[in-house]
């Protein structure tokens, strides 16, 4: 299943201003799903992101492109914020410290603050089909996540690490095996293992779903857990049957024509060089 990962593409420009006529949300957003995407990934609430391109998604010049997701029942796979640890100088993991991950230091956007625009969002369109990533960085907070799965129909998370998640479901391990059972319908499976040749990938694929269908001592990247051995139907449910009721049980067609007419318009904008690298690589630029 093909997914317009980031979602989309940024000019160097301030967003506080309206995206170019032709560059909009909206047009992007169409010009993938045309061209044989099956949905949108949005990375446009992850910290870093907001902080380096002063986005918010509250912000009018998303609101035609939410309002046809929510029409044309697209789903989304949704990354917001970071674990709320990020922005606790004495709560955040060393590892994570080490690579510039420290939010609290008055320079970002606060964790309140992205999720208030993401619910300014759900509030404009209720319907829309998402699957929030990482148990929404809301794995301390469960109750949190009961509220939303109330009020919005078409909502739901997934257990891809965000691996602090999984010492809230050691810790709570009983309430955390029931919780899954009765939301079983609102949970995917997810890894972040983008290509089968990643060397941690089938590492990371073993233990989450490790994690779901035994009772064993369990390693999720450097977290040890315990797995909730989930009931044979809530299984088919989370590894596979939500996001095939979602996105589709087989991936459109790709349009390779279309992908490149894509390039071809916003090839001129980029400038990372690893991406002009690999877009040589498969003879599109």
């Amino acid at each position: 299943t093909a997914y317009s990962y980031g979602s989309f593409f940024y000019p160097e420009m301030p967003m506080k201003l309206p995206m170019p006529e032709g560059l909009d949300f909206l047009t992007q957003y169409e010009e993938l799903l045309d061209m044989g995407f099956d949905g949108i990934k949005m990375l446009e609430t992850k910290t870093y992101e907001m902080h380096h391109y002063g986005i918010w998604v509250d912000a009018p010049y998303f609101e035609d492109y939410f309002a046809k997701c929510e029409a044309d029942g697209t789903h989304i796979v949704w990354h917001v914020a970071d674990p709320e640890t990020f922005w606790d100088i004495n709560r955040i993991p060393a590892r994570h410290l080490a690579r510039g991950w420290y939010y609290g230091d008055g320079n970002y956007p606060s964790w309140e603050a992205i999720y208030k625009a993401v619910f300014n969002v759900l509030e404009r369109h209720p319907k829309l089909k998402i699957n929030f990533a990482h148990f929404f960085f809301y794995s301390e907070h469960p109750e949190w996540l009961e509220e939303m799965f109330q009020k919005y129909p078409n909502v739901g998370i997934d257990v891809t690490p965000g691996a602090e998640m999984y010492n809230a479901f050691r810790d709570r391990n009983e309430f955390y095996r029931e919780f899954f059972i009765k939301y079983a319908d609102r949970i995917n499976f997810g890894t972040d293992v983008i290509h089968c040749g990643s060397p941690t990938g089938p590492l990371r694929l073993s233990a989450v779903y490790n994690f779901l269908t035994t009772a064993d001592e369990v390693t999720v990247v450097d977290i040890k857990t315990k797995g909730i051995a989930l009931p044979e139907d809530v299984l088919e449910k989370i590894l596979h049957k939500n996001f095939e009721a979602q996105a589709g049980e087989k991936p459109k067609a790709m349009d390779r024509d279309k992908l490149q007419n894509y390039i071809d318009k916003y090839k001129p904008y980029i400038k990372n060089e690893a991406v002009i690298a690999h877009l040589k690589e498969l003879g599109m630029m």
